[in-house]
């Protein structure tokens, strides 16, 4: 038995996986499943350049809890809003809200485009790991909350390097989590993984951009998240759910809001920094965010690298008639 096909976008933040994600939308009745830890979140809206749409009131597009999809431009859009910033949403309930969701998207007859810079998450939809075993270790959090983010990260680059290149140094409860599981096998995170069977024959389309005109993009969203309310929107996310989003120990608000943008914005309205030293860091920050997306993406050889939404759908057609 064949496995169901679904295409994938990815490529760095301001790549423009978007607008490519619609146009194959529409080119294949598609509905789109947001593969980002960050617009997982209701309330982080501005910061995390989140679609505009409005979320779908009647019809029989539903999923877990009787969700219904954020339509944009008439495309149902999934994995957005799902849980509150002080909530924990881990990869592996990640991978099961995908599931379910991408489930009733083929029972409908439509083609699941997965769109995401995330790369935990593209893994694991498409790759199956079987999340380890290891249990929480209560004593070791309370030690690792005195650490800072780079004295966890010296210590994962020490013990599993290819785990340091390439994991989210600005998610605190990820860094703890790796040192946890290291510390507790004393192998690599690679050594520990396990995989299921693949459950989707998927086609991997990467978007690929001039380093300076994606620096260029990332210059100009920041400046327009900062004309569009960033502040705001920060302001109001700490009134609502405290103003720890900054500090070194993890907390659930911190694993939301210690974002890029939250924490530079969290810092000006602590009086730390500048306004304009913390719009200067958010787009350091971001090109940074960016270069590992990168690495990250082009370590996988199954990806198919484009420049345009032409191309994109030139490489899905192909795809759609292979019956292999």
């Amino acid at each position: 038995m064949s496995l169901p096909k679904v295409i994938v976008v990815i490529g760095p933040t301001a790549s423009g996986k978007s607008a490519v994600g619609m146009a194959l939308a529409r080119a294949f009745a598609g509905e789109v499943v947001a593969a980002d830890s960050r617009t997982i979140y209701r309330g982080l809206d501005i910061g995390t350049a989140k679609p505009k749409g409005q979320r779908l009131l009647g019809g029989d597009l539903k999923q877990m809890a009787g969700e219904k999809p954020l339509m944009v431009e008439d495309i149902p859009h999934w994995g957005i809003d799902i849980v509150d910033p002080d909530q924990v949403f881990s990869v592996a309930d990640y991978q099961k809200y995908a599931d379910e969701v991408i489930e009733g998207i083929l029972e409908r007859g439509h083609m699941p485009i997965i769109v995401g810079g995330t790369g935990l998450y593209i893994r694991a939809l498409l790759d199956r790991p079987n999340f380890t075993q290891v249990p929480p270790n209560e004593s070791l959090r309370v030690e690792l909350a005195t650490l800072s983010n780079a004295e966890l990260m010296a210590e994962i680059a020490e013990r599993d390097p290819d785990t340091a290149a390439t994991i989210d140094e600005d998610n605190r409860r990820r860094l703890e989590r790796a040192i946890e599981i290291l510390r507790a096998t004393g192998k690599t995170l690679a050594e520990t993984q396990k995989f299921d069977a693949p459950r989707y024959d998927a086609l991997q389309i990467g978007i690929e951009i001039d380093r300076d005109e994606l620096y260029a993009r990332i210059d100009e969203r920041v400046d327009a998240m900062v004309a569009g309310g960033l502040v705001d929107e920060v302001r109001e996310l700490r009134n609502k759910y405290g103003h720890n989003a900054t500090t070194s120990v993890a907390t659930d608000v911190a694993t939301a809001m210690t974002g890029i943008g939250y924490r530079q914005i969290s810092k000006f309205l602590d009086g730390e920094i500048k306004l304009r030293d913390a719009v200067t860091r958010i787009k350091f920050d971001t090109r940074h965010y960016a270069k590992r997306q990168e690495t990250w993406f082009k370590r996988d050889s199954r990806i198919v690298w484009v420049r345009d939404a032409r191309e994109a759908v030139l490489a899905a057609e192909s795809f759609m008639s292979n019956t292999k």
